[in-house]
């Protein structure tokens, strides 16, 4: 068993003979079940679950999560079922791989209700054992390590999923070690020319700041030696990613964010914590605004730690972190910590967070809709920002940034949340819609018998919140959901129903598909239908009306709405196309989210549109001065200079590059993809006319290459 063999001497480190010899066993089965199979770098697949099992045995986490992490993928890619394994290893080991392995048995409508649905999954199986998912971080690192093997795009497809989801789920229970090496990767594979362009700044800065560093540190070691304090002094590095953050976010120059210098100081008692930041803040002065103590009120993972931002006599800032080396413990593996250094810290900030985000997805997968929104509201508990805000009897609730009294309602108890009326901040009546900031006591009024108001998903932020007023709108009585209908059809026709005549209500009940106009007033209400898309339809002259009714015409044909940025409706563009003025357009109409607009001949619309009442025709207004999102690839020959050249062209054409993307294709030719505004196809014609004529250009073309129906072909090659 070669592959094994490093991991056994891990394990042998920290378990017992017996639990080896168990995982030995697990290894034996994955290895048989894989045999034969190989990974994209070439590699024997057994050596990814090794790897994963490594990452999580450098944790010291049991063997069943170890035993788990060698088989995790052997029901979704072998034959080999979960009762196969029960049998064998027992229900434990069993239910943790069925945790994580993916649903491969049902067919979906689309990849991304299969991914939802696969994600919905794993976050329940995470709610009964929180291993789960610590064995799918392990195995996300590991793909992460190794993506180099696969195709460009879907490298960044990985990436971007780790950033958005998997990274955010690591820091949401703690683990900074994995966090961060989640992040760096992603970073790299996402935008690997700003990460390449980023890691040589920080190289050649890196000498000047090593001796600012050891200065620093030498003065502050020197004043908590004087004061009798026990402490380690480090100076820290900012990773890669947090660097770009920094600068993406909030202050946008290199130099500035490199101007901030980071430490950790780590003492013995919490008592001693506060006793150093008082002898710090003797030494260097505090900037005002900049103390945070996430000791007394911990961050939403659990993380503890006094963080003040100095500035020195040189008019340096110093970032200090103050914390306990059992908080620094939690603050790198978070509920890991729990195996890894045995404790007893059972009610620790870190797990004690971990149970209660857990139970918030239990109530939250009992509301929602379908997997695609609860993966939706998931994603938006895992950027919290945190806001901490008090009750009236001095209780501390977490809220993310831009949370609203709603919101705060909801986190308290569904039950507040459903019979709010009125709030009061600091003891002043205010309205609902205010959103808390930092240190605010917030008090809810409720009165029996009342109701979620629909409106308030206009500003509630929580996906507890939003999933619970979605939920009591869905069950709405239906002459309550009539009457909301007519109120949101009227405000999109801006005016009275009253105003049409009854043959033209009839047949737009009938091309709506509804039986009577209190049913189709009702499915406006609970969201079922969208009111500007029968808004629009209504207003349609009567013979159009027919046609679509008779089905005569195809819906093409039918008047189409004039798209004028955002007025009066909610318009995107979708990605998947990149839609600009000259392309034949088509629109999808969500109920609430407004329209989604896509290029008529999309792939992601093509097949549905005739078949589904969401669609509806819709066409550019004629002056139209925004920019339009689009992408540019070029394939180009491998010499000095291109992408400056390139870059030249594209700016001394008007086009506003927002983003570069360079991948190899072969040792000759790169590919290089550009997004870029534009004010119209006319626009991006001219540019890659001006592309096409450069000789180390060998092909140009708009990305997706989409024909729409009776224009030319947007690409041009040499």
């Amino acid at each position: 068993m070669p592959y094994f063999a490093d991991l056994k001497n891990v394990l042998e480190s920290y378990l017992e003979p017996k639990q080896v010899a168990d995982a030995e066993r697990a290894y034996q089965v994955a290895e048989c079940a894989h045999d034969g199979q190989m990974r994209s770098s070439g590699d024997p697949y057994i050596t990814h679950p090794v790897a994963a099992a490594n990452i999580l045995a450098e944790l010291k986490l049991d063997h069943q999560t170890i035993m788990a992490a060698l088989m995790h993928d052997v029901i979704e890619d072998c034959d080999v079922t979960k009762q196969d394994l029960t049998e064998q290893f027992g229900d434990t080991v069993a239910d943790l791989v069925e945790g994580v392995s993916k649903l491969t048995q049902i067919d979906f409508q689309s990849k991304e209700e299969a991914q939802a649905e696969n994600f919905r999954k794993m976050m329940m199986a995470m709610t009964q054992d929180i291993r789960v998912i610590l064995i799918k971080l392990a195995d996300r690192l590991h793909n992460m390590q190794t993506l180099g093997a696969l195709r460009p795009d879907k490298r960044r497809r990985i990436a971007r999923e780790t950033l958005e989801i998997y990274a955010p789920i690591a820091n949401r229970l703690g683990i900074h070690r994995i966090k961060e090496q989640l992040e760096l990767l992603g970073f790299a594979n996402l935008y690997p020319l700003r990460y390449k362009i980023l890691k040589n700044s920080v190289k050649k800065v890196r000498g000047h700041r090593k001796e600012v560093v050891e200065r620093i540190t030498k003065q502050l070691r020197e004043r908590l030696n004087e004061s009798g304090l026990k402490c380690q002094v480090i100076g820290r590095e900012k990773s890669l990613y947090s660097i770009y953050k920094k600068m993406r976010d909030k202050v946008g120059n290199f130099h500035e964010v490199m101007d901030i210098y980071a430490f950790r100081v780590i003492t013995d008692t919490e008592d001693s914590c506060y006793r150093v930041l008082g002898q710090i803040h003797n030494l260097f002065k505090p900037i005002p605004g900049r103390f945070k103590d996430y000791i007394a009120i911990p961050k939403a993972n659990g993380y503890q730690s006094l963080h003040t931002v100095l500035r020195s006599k040189s008019g340096m800032h110093i970032e200090v972190q103050i914390r306990t080396e059992l908080m620094d413990q939690m603050a790198e593996h978070g509920v890991a910590a729990h195996w890894l250094y045995k404790t007893g810290t059972s009610h620790h900030p870190a797990e004690t967070k971990a149970r209660e985000w857990l139970q918030s997805l239990v109530e939250l997968q009992q509301n929602v809709g379908d997997s695609i929104e609860f993966i939706e509201n998931v994603k938006i508990d895992l950027y919290p920002d945190e806001v901490y805000v008090f009750t009236p009897k001095g209780k501390i609730i977490e809220l993310p940034k831009g949370a609203t009294p709603v919101d705060f309602a909801y986190a308290i108890h569904t039950d507040i949340g459903n019979t709010c009326i009125a709030c009061k901040i600091d003891k002043q009546f205010s309205p609902l819609s205010t959103p808390l900031v930092n240190g605010r006591t917030v008090e809810i009024i409720t009165a029996p018998g009342s109701r979620p108001n629909p409106a308030w998903l206009s500003y509630a932020v929580t996906g507890k919140a939003r999933t619970n007023i979605r939920n009591f709108v869905k069950n709405m009585r239906h002459d309550e959901a009539v009457h909301l209908g007519r109120r949101l059809l009227e405000q999109s026709l801006k005016k009275s129903l009253d105003e049409f005549r009854e043959d033209q209500l009839e047949q737009i009940t009938e091309v709506t598909r509804y039986s009577s106009l209190d049913d189709l007033l009702a499915g406006i209400g609970l969201g079922k239908i969208a009111s500007a898309l029968v808004a629009h339809r209504l207003t349609s002259d009567e013979a159009e009306i027919k046609e679509v009714k008779d089905k005569s015409q195809p819906s093409e044909e039918r008047s189409p709405l004039a798209i004028k940025g955002t007025e009066g409706l909610v318009i995107k563009y979708a990605k998947c196309c990149r839609p600009i003025p000259g392309d034949p357009i088509m629109a999808y109409v969500s109920p609430g989210r407004g329209f989604n607009v896509h290029r008529e001949n999309c792939p992601n619309i093509q097949r549905a549109h005739k078949q589904n009442d969401h669609y509806v025709p819709v066409q550019w207004a004629d002056e139209l001065e925004s920019e339009f999102a689009t992408e540019l690839r070029l394939h180009v020959f491998n010499q000095r200079g291109v992408l400056a050249q390139v870059t030249n062209i594209i700016a001394n054409q008007d086009g506003n590059i927002v983003n570069v993307d360079i991948n190899e294709l072969d040792g000759d030719v790169n590919i290089i993809t550009f997004l870029m505004g534009v004010k119209n196809r006319v626009h991006l014609a001219n540019i890659i006319k001006k592309l096409r004529v450069i000789p180390f250009v060998n092909k140009v073309y708009r990305y997706p290459d989409i024909q729409p129906k009776g224009h030319k072909r947007d690409e041009e090659s040499h």
